[in-house]
């Protein structure tokens, strides 16, 4: 079994009849539940917290061909969750996880081909990967593929599709989409509705995302725009994100 694998601590009230069933599962080799008992361990909720266990669980699960898998391991590597960071080695694991057609993979994938993870920036090979998660509805894409419209990237400059795809991801629930719409209608005079949108983007962005929004509303303008589109090292995301 990997580390962080023992299942229920003896006496331990908290644990629920449930996360035993996981853990067991987990252990006879059922992927999902692997996936489970590891997003358990990394959260720290109901098991002690424990990375570098999570990681064991996650590598297992990959290893049996779960794309959620690859995904979460490049998580673990890009984030140093039970490991050193290595970008490079997240790149490996995000693109198992984009060819084997998960959304998330692809959008994280994109995202280290956007800010080069792993050699020089391609902001065309990136846009291609978060076209092919948009077709499938993942609206963390949607946001960026607007972010390479209004900055011109691997596109020719285009503000209208910017906030139509913007839209796109304030529909779907991406904070940062709500964030970026809410810029456009700002700049449209539109400030009571811009308002609303910052007010939704406030109550769902991580701490990181919602300080640096306050800095911009306070008049700071966008002093970190990549940090404002994409999710950097440091936010903390489950399985997926």
């Amino acid at each position: 079994m990997p580390h962080g694998a023992a299942g229920p601590q003896a006496g331990g009230d908290a644990v629920t009849a449930g996360v035993a069933t996981i853990c067991d599962l987990a252990g006879g080799g059922v992927a999902d539940a692997q996936l489970v008992l590891g997003q358990i361990l990394l959260d720290g909720v109901l098991l002690p917290r424990d990375p570098r266990g999570a990681l064991g669980w996650f590598l297992a699960a990959a290893r049996q061909g779960s794309a959620m898998g690859c995904n979460m391991v490049g998580r673990c590597c890009e984030l140093g969750w039970g490991m050193s960071p290595t970008p490079a080695e997240a790149m490996r694991w995000y693109r198992r996880a984009a060819c084997a057609g998960l959304d998330w993979g692809m959008y994280n994938y994109a995202t280290g081909l956007t800010l080069g993870w792993d050699g020089p920036p391609d902001h065309g090979r990136a846009l291609a990967w978060l076209r092919r998660a948009a077709a499938r509805g993942h609206c963390k894409s949607f946001n960026i593929i607007g972010g390479f419209y209004e900055d011109g990237w691997a596109v020719t400059r285009d503000l209208a599709q910017a906030r139509a795809w913007y839209v796109r991801a304030a529909e779907g629930g991406d904070f940062r989409g709500h964030f970026n719409l809410g810029r456009f209608l700002l700049a449209e005079g539109r400030t009571a509705l811009a308002h609303r949108h910052f007010e939704i983007a406030g109550g769902t962005a991580t701490p990181a995302f919602r300080a640096r929004m306050e800095r911009f509303l306070a008049g700071g303008g966008m002093q970190d725009e990549g940090a404002m589109r994409f999710a950097p090292a440091g936010e903390v995301g489950g399985l997926g994100a």
